[in-house]
């Protein structure tokens, strides 16, 4: 492990990329590349305009997360309910059941208490 987390910053690239719903405006985007599939916006700019009308987006500390995020939801998943919060015990649930090794055998089962189904509203 010594040296790898020296003071001198490894050298790294990062390449910023459109979203592929982007290639739908009339931004100046540049050139889609070979064979991006654009998606079609489950809305029109109007929507997006009157449903996000006041939110602050000059800087991206302004928006409040939680309400652009059940917007986004609501606009592109339609009816579909918004995910339940994770808990501590869906998490220890996820666990459990997961078998997250590298080899083709199953993952012992392992001897715990029950976990508390979370509470539904």
């Amino acid at each position: 492990m010594r040296g790898r987390c020296g003071i001198t910053p490894a050298n790294w690239t990062f390449t910023a990329t459109p979203s592929a719903y982007l290639y739908n405006t009339s931004l100046p985007l540049p050139p889609k590349s070979a064979g991006l599939v654009v998606p079609k916006s489950t809305h029109d700019a109007m929507y997006w305009a009157r449903v996000t009308k006041g939110l602050d987006f000059s800087d991206a500390d302004l928006v409040n997360p939680v309400l652009y995020n059940r917007i986004l939801w609501k606009g592109m998943m339609g009816g579909r309910p918004y995910p339940a919060a994770l808990s501590a015990a869906n998490l220890r649930r996820s666990r459990q059941n997961r078998d997250d090794d590298d080899d083709d055998r199953p993952s012992p089962k392992r001897k715990t208490s029950p976990v508390p189904k979370p509470d539904t509203e």
